[in-house]
Parts: structure tokens; C-alpha cells; sequence
């Protein structure tokens, strides 16, 4: 609704500006002022939904989402990351769907922050059996004795919320992988 609003204000605002200079108006230049300023809030608007929403209401949702999750981290050239998904994996129910997005996410600002990984790896895969999302790095891993950290415990709380489990598997000096197993439900929602 708000997005729909400013869209319509900044045709206006546009419209106005388009006016006031075919008059020669001094206002001409407040005007276009006022329309770039509405564009402005407009995309940050449409980049705060993508944020609560990040996984569209499909069921190819989430592996769109997570294609754009590993383009824009590859985009910021310090990390190559990748993304594999063979055959589509479609995930009906979109809370699912959208937390295997965060555990994804959150995998790799893991890997990103802590690893020092210069290549990141997210597979997706479906069999009869269940859904597997799998993030690797080739990051410095973690030590044996290391509790939990806050991020690998929020993933775990949003696999058991959808009937998943979690595994964080590390070597020290040989990167860390993180896979998510969502077993087949009975309710065809994946």
C-alpha cells in the first residue's frame, strides 16, 4: 500500500516538475527536488520489504531468493559464492520457505564474518526423502571447544520450527558446513 502510494506521489511530483518548467517557473528545480526525493524513498521502502519478505509467495520462492542471496554477495567481489540447485525444489509454504532463506543467510554472514572463507557454496536438493539446504566454506572452521554461537542457535530454533535439523560440521583450517535436512511431510507441502 505505502509503495503504491509513493509511486503515485512521484508520477505527481514528476508531472508537476514537467509542468513548472514548461512555464519557466523558479520552482521548476524544488519540484524535481521534491520527485527524485520520493524515488529515493520508494526504493528504500521496496529494499525494507524485500528485508521481512525476503522469499516471494511461490512455490519457486525460495530458490529465486536464494539466487539472489549468492549473486549479491558474489556482487561484492570479496567472496565468490555460489549457488547450485540442479533440479527445482519447490517449497509450498512460504514460512518455510522463508526460514530456509534466514538459515541460508545466516550460514553465510557466519562464514562471511568469522571464517575469513574466500568461496562460499549453497547447494539445494530435493529427494523422496526430504529437502537438503547445504552452505560450505572454505573458511579457517571452528574450534572444537566453541559453544554455540547466537547465530548457530537462532538457525536451530527456526529448523525445529518447521520440523528440520540442523548440522554444523568444522575443521579446524578446513571450513565450516552447515546443512539443513527437511524431511518429506505427509502434507505435500513441500
Amino acid at each position: 500500500m505505502t509503495g503504491q502510494e509513493l509511486t503515485g506521489l512521484g508520477c505527481l511530483a514528476r508531472s508537476l516538475a514537467e509542468a513548472l518548467k514548461e512555464t519557466g517557473s523558479p520552482e521548476t528545480s524544488a519540484a524535481v527536488r521534491i520527485a527524485d526525493g520520493i524515488e529515493r524513498a520508494l526504493s528504500q521502502t521496496r529494499t525494507l520489504t524485500k528485508g521481512l519478505i525476503p522469499v516471494e509467495v511461490s512455490a519457486e520462492g525460495l530458490m529465486a531468493a536464494l539466487t539472489d542471496l549468492t549473486d549479491s554477495i558474489h556482487d561484492i567481489g570479496k567472496v565468490e559464492c555460489t549457488f547450485e540447485c540442479t533440479e527445482p525444489v519447490l517449497v509450498a509454504d512460504n514460512g518455510t520457505a522463508t526460514h530456509l532463506f534466514r538459515i541460508a543467510q545466516e550460514s553465510i554472514t557466519n562464514a562471511l564474518k568469522h571464517s575469513r572463507a574466500t568461496r562460499i557454496h549453497m547447494t539445494l536438493c530435493q529427494n523422496r526423502t526430504g529437502l537438503s539446504l547445504s552452505v560450505s566454506d572454505n573458511g579457517t572452521g571452528i574450534r572444537q571447544n566453541d559453544a554455540p554461537g547466537l547465530g548457530t542457535q537462532i538457525m536451530r530454533y527456526r529448523a525445529q520450527v518447521i520440523g528440520a535439523d540442523v548440522t554444523v560440521s568444522s575443521s579446524n583450517g578446513s571450513g565450516t558446513v552447515v546443512t539443513c535436512t527437511l524431511p518429506q511431510r505427509n502434507d505435500n507441502n513441500e
